[in-house]
């Protein structure tokens, strides 16, 4: 009976031993790169990887997401709430001045803005407990199928902490290391983060003003066009068997286009979902799909921003 009670408390605590990323072949070569390519000191990384820790439960949110959990009628009733709608509609009329400003510099509208950053972190509310340098770490390391990304992604995050005077090892956001109320992944943040309110800092993380405006500089530089159609609705019977860009939805597929778009003046894709949903989506809303390549996101983002400008219009 004992050793069978100290063989159940061995397998219990298995997975709480701690691994010392700073002691494996991988994270090594990773260092060593990084001293040579970007002047970091060993000793400094050496000490960040002590500290890392592998999270199985970060492994087991990358093989299960939202996308391919839920029918779309079930991910769109999650993220399109009652609840969503009106704390979009409160986000936008308390940073109203600064949602105007981003829709007049970029020509992204406000209401797609507070969608993206409802649906990214519940204005946020929900940005994400993980620390990023053990998602990262996890990820680069410890996740073969993903690594060659997540290990970039390392090297932008230790990159950003350095630029932006960042406590490495405090940092906080989701199991994939996106950061704050945009969930910026680290490449996203230093390339497209923007310092908004004037401050001297980019802030994504905790000021909402840089968030709003690094939003919509992301859509703008992929190229986001200033007044035009995102998508619309289709009833069956418009559904066109011949259309060479159609896509069947049945899965919630990666809404890869790019390949698929090669109109002189029109760029769409009809979107067909589950059989009882269908749309034509424009340029703008594959550039949605830059920020996140789920096809069930982008059109989540869409109708929430609808909702949102329809509900706040009626509040005015």
């Amino acid at each position: 009976m004992k050793k069978i009670s100290l063989l159940l408390l061995l397998v219990f605590f298995v997975p709480l031993i701690h691994m010392d990323y700073s002691k494996s072949y991988e994270t090594l070569s990773f260092i060593d790169e990084m001293v040579s390519k970007h002047k970091f000191e060993k000793s400094y990384l050496v000490e960040i990887f002590k500290s890392a820790e592998k999270r199985e439960k970060i492994i087991n949110s990358m093989n299960r997401p939202a996308e391919k959990k839920f029918s779309w009628v079930q991910y769109k009733s999650r993220l399109i709430s009652p609840i969503r709608i009106n704390n979009g509609v409160s986000f936008l009329q308390r940073f109203l001045p600064e949602f105007e400003k981003a829709e007049k510099e970029f020509g992204v509208p406000k209401e797609i803005i507070a969608a993206i950053i409802g649906i990214e972190s519940s204005y946020g509310s929900i940005t994400g407990r993980e620390r990023v340098i053990d998602s990262l770490s996890t990820l680069a390391f410890d996740y073969p199928r993903r690594s060659k990304f997540f290990t970039k992604q390392l090297e932008h995050f230790l990159l950003l902490t350095r630029e932006e005077k960042l406590d490495p090892l405090v940092m906080k956001g989701s199991y994939a290391g996106a950061m704050g109320y945009g969930q910026f992944i680290p490449s996203s943040y230093r390339s497209y983060a923007i310092d908004f309110d004037d401050d001297g800092i980019r802030n994504i993380v905790t000021n909402p003003i840089d968030a709003i405006g690094s939003v919509a500089n992301y859509l703008s530089k992929h190229g986001w066009e200033r007044n035009a159609t995102i998508a619309e609705a289709l009833t069956k019977n418009d559904v066109n068997s011949n259309f060479k860009t159609s896509l069947s939805l049945k899965e919630p597929d990666a809404l890869e286009l790019a390949s698929k778009i090669n109109l002189p003046n029109k760029k769409y894709l009809q979107i067909n979902f589950e059989d009882k949903e269908f749309w034509l989506g424009h340029k703008n809303l594959y550039v949605l799909s830059r920020y996140n390549r789920s096809s069930f996101y982008v059109m989540a983002v869409f109708l929430l921003s609808q909702e949102i400008d329809y509900a706040y219009r009626v509040k005015i």
